[in-house]
């Protein structure tokens, strides 16, 4: 039962203190599932699923004489209890059944239950009219779409698809007995144990799960697929599930999934704990990736072919998703509240990889991008990363959860070390192993391996909300450093925070780190130094979860660009150094800068970091300043010689206003490039000067499917806006979902704005279906956009009242009361 309580927003002083809140606490056990037996049966002609669930029960503690299921949107056919048929109620939510007799905790029950899932229907039950999710989602086989059947269990919508008991609390085994056509590969959790072919060209596949897991990473999925088995992984099966076309690349895409394995492995001290690994790769998913126990969901976009993957992999989810089956599978959260239980170390997990296999810096970047992306959402929002008191519990799935839980993490290693924190993990994973945890839970794992009352560590950063603030400055004399940290009381908490802090020290000799202990409102610091330091440096590496506003000179800025050991403090000193609005005067962003910061910008083209280089090749987007043929020739040596393909089509773009004869051979040499964003930037660059065989350049390169060169390529052909071009628009952009589709659509707007009446009549069909059907709401936004500059024609202003009257995502539909239809 949920309790409500009043939300009172008190001001003082610009405080504001949330005096009470909704409090959602963890699921009361009734009953333990113990077992779950499913029979099913999809059927594509009417999206919905025939299924037959046994389930065996036993009551937790007290006595039961009915058992209450969740069960959404079915219709139930009948019910049997222990081989008898039950009284039951329904409400198209809970399905109660009445017991015959009172069971105790020594007692099994067994209920079977046949019945339809519908999950196209559930938007008809008031209680989930507005939800975006609905369990089951049937792919219908189009001329853009592969046939396919596929689940999303969290939060709690596997109840959609069969009745259980809902909630992360619950575990159980399973043995799922799944019937599709027989062209078709299914994949469940668990392993195959047998398959069947039947009489009318289906076939039945059994999978058991034997281990027992939490009910919302159940998971089902068919469709024709190409099954790739790692051929090198030989403790157990690790395997990759991808659209045919995509066979050849699986191994590039996935392939390194077996030395994450080894890594977390030896990292954690415990081996991967179940039967086997697969990943499979859906259609119109709705989510990034889910870790459904040894079965994660991918989207789509995760599959790429070869030139792609140069430009960037998936490694950062897939890692994500595969420590999930240390922390939320083995070990799992046993409450919404504690999410972060699951996804803090799930988002570490990406900067421990990165770091691991990319090197220091990439891992540093990936702290750095995260912290910001935590400090954004706090701009708005500041909540403790437990908590109890949400009112929806998809609230939860935010950078308060991921971005700050993972830095949360950083923050505790940081204080008690890597030795005792990794062994920390250990313990609790051991000592929880297939239970579900709080917080506390792993406070005690902490406290048990460091001998430490750590009580306010865990209340200071899981349990409080807000971020230590400092202002940071330096001054030396008389050969003493002195460094004064004045740390704001924090205003959401009224709160000083303890932690740790590195300070980078630089000098003609190298550089030092001093690592502070900070616990005061104002601290000050000193060291003995022979020589006036290059520059201080505080947070080098991005370690901090927090705010720094830190004095620094100019020249201090300069050296810390170039001789800092932290990729993040060189990038931040030298984007402040370039960074226009932090120059004085009325320079012009085309004069780039002074001398000094040309000459900085230049070397950052060489800096060892890639990020770096490709941010001092943003510095030169379109440069007409001094030294334009020096800045010239070294844009020239990074198109040819960067190992990295972000940084050459970053060059290639930032000159293709530069108007020079010999930059086209090199951008046409640059069409050759293994890489398609740098194929894609060659092309674009090229057409700037709409050379006399634009037309064949873009048609030898317009059935590429990547996203890059369809908006190179559809650029050219908006210019053109000929009418034998739409068919091209539509059937590429039929492929496309999310935001393929957001990045694609305003250049079709383009076309349709310039091209004929008749053809533009013609795009309304096709803009309003993806409107209406597009899985990705921010599909249906671009799709809404571009219907919305057609409107002086009648159609499409009919298009979009029922485009507006139809949609249920109610961020969208707030969004489009600002649109005039009548």
């Amino acid at each position: 039962m949920k309790k409500f309580y009043t939300i009172f927003l008190l001001f003082f002083g610009g405080q504001i203190v949330l005096a009470q809140q909704n409090y959602n606490p963890s699921e009361t056990k009734l009953f333990d599932l113990i077992h779950t037996e499913l029979h099913l049966k999809p059927d594509w002609t009417r999206n919905e699923m025939e299924g037959r669930a046994i389930l065996q029960l036993r009551p937790w503690f007290y006595p039961q004489d009915q058992l209450i299921l969740d069960a959404k949107g079915f219709q139930i056919h009948s019910v049997g209890l222990n081989d008898q048929q039950a009284r039951f109620e329904y409400d198209k939510l809970k399905l109660n059944i009445h017991l015959d007799r009172s069971y105790t905790r020594t007692d099994t029950v067994q209920v079977i239950i046949e019945y339809t899932a519908r999950p196209d229907k559930l938007q008809e039950i008031e209680p989930l009219k507005n939800s975006t999710y609905k369990g089951l989602y049937f792919i219908n086989q189009s001329n853009s779409r592969p046939q396919q059947i596929w689940t999303e269990g969290e939060t709690e919508y596997n109840s959609c698809w069969f009745p259980t008991l809902d909630s992360p609390n619950q575990k159980h085994t399973q043995e799922i007995h799944l019937t599709v056509p027989k062209v078709y590969k299914t994949l469940s959790n668990g392993l195959l144990v047998s398959s069947k072919d039947n009489e009318d060209e289906t076939r039945t596949d059994v999978w058991k799960q034997n281990i027992p897991h939490s009910v919302y990473l159940t998971m089902i999925a068919a469709g024709d697929f190409a099954k790739v088995t790692d051929p090198e992984f030989k403790d157990f099966e690790v395997s990759y599930y991808v659209e045919p076309e995509f066979e050849e690349s699986a191994q590039a895409i996935f392939g390194r999934t077996p030395a994450m394995i080894r890594y977390f492995e030896d990292l954690l001290n415990i081996k991967y704990p179940w039967s086997k690994y697969a990943q499979i790769a859906v259609r119109d998913y709705v989510s990034g990736a889910m870790e459904n126990t040894t079965a994660t969901v991918h989207g789509s976009s995760v599959q790429k072919n070869g030139h792609q993957l140069i430009d960037g992999n998936d490694d950062g989810v897939i890692a994500h998703e595969l420590f999930h089956h240390w922390f939320g599978d083995y070990v799992t959260a046993e409450s919404w509240a504690n999410l972060s239980l699951n996804e803090a170390f799930a988002n570490y997990s990406e900067y421990l990889w990165a770091s691991h296999f990319y090197g220091k810096a990439e891992g540093e970047w990936l702290n750095f991008t995260e912290l910001n992306q935590y400090l954004d959402e706090s701009d708005s929002k500041q909540v403790p990363v437990i908590r109890y008191g949400y009112e929806d519990k998809e609230e939860m799935f935010d950078s308060h959860s991921y971005a700050k839980g993972g830095r949360i993490l950083h923050m505790i290693r940081q204080e008690v070390g890597d030795k005792a924190f990794f062994k920390a993990l250990e313990v609790y994973l051991k000592e929880n192993k297939l239970k579900n945890t709080e917080i506390h839970n792993l406070r005690m794992a902490f406290e048990e391996v460091t001998g430490r009352d750590l009580n306010w560590l865990f209340d200071q950063w899981f349990l409080n909300a807000g971020h230590p603030r400092l202002n940071i400055s330096h001054s030396y004399e008389n050969e003493q450093l002195k460094i004064e940290i004045f740390q704001q009381t924090d205003s959401v908490n009224n709160q000083i925070y303890r932690f740790p802090l590195k300070i980078e020290i630089g000098t003609e000799n190298g550089t030092r780190i001093e690592e502070l202990e900070i616990d005061q409102n104002l601290e000050v610091f000193s060291f003995s130094l022979s020589e006036q330091p290059l520059f201080v440096a505080a947070d080098p590496f991005s370690d901090f979860l927090g705010v720094i506003d830190q004095e620094q000179t100019e020249e201090e800025l300069f050296a810390q660009s170039r001789h800092s050991k932290g990729a993040i403090a060189r990038a931040k000193a030298f984007n402040f150094l370039s960074d226009s609005e932090n120059l004085e005067g009325e320079l012009s962003l085309n004069a780039m800068f002074d001398e000094k910061r040309r000459e900085l910008a230049i070397e950052m083209l060489t800096d060892p970091f890639w990020k770096i280089r490709e941010m001092a090749v943003h510095k030169f987007f379109d440069y007409d300043g001094d030294d334009f043929l020096k800045v010239e020739r070294r844009l020239q040596s990074v198109i040819r010689t960067d190992d990295k393909s972000n940084v050459r089509s970053a060059a290639i773009l930032a000159m293709k206003n530069f108007l020079n004869p010999q930059n086209d051979l090199l951008f046409r040499k640059s069409l050759a490039d293994t890489s398609y964003a740098v194929r894609a930037a060659a092309l674009e660059a090229i057409l700037i000067s709409n050379p006399p065989d634009a037309d064949s350049l873009t048609h030898m390169m317009e059935d590429i499917k990547d996203v890059n060169i369809f908006v190179a390529v559809a650029n050219h052909k908006a210019a053109k806006a000929q009418p034998e071009d739409y068919q091209w628009f539509e059937d590429r952009m039929s492929k496309l979902s999310g935001s393929e589709l957001y990045q694609t659509m305003g250049v079709l707007g383009s076309y349709l704005v310039r091209a004929p009446v008749e053809t533009q009549w013609r795009s309304i069909p096709f803009l309003k279906r993806i409107a209406m059907n597009e899985t990705n709401w921010i599909g249906r936004y671009a799709a809404t956009q571009a219907l919305l500059l057609l409107t002086e024609h009648p159609q499409a202003l009919e298009a979009l009242k029922e485009v507006i009257a139809t949609e249920t995502n109610e961020q969208l539909k707030e969004m489009y009361q600002q649109i005039p239809v009548d």
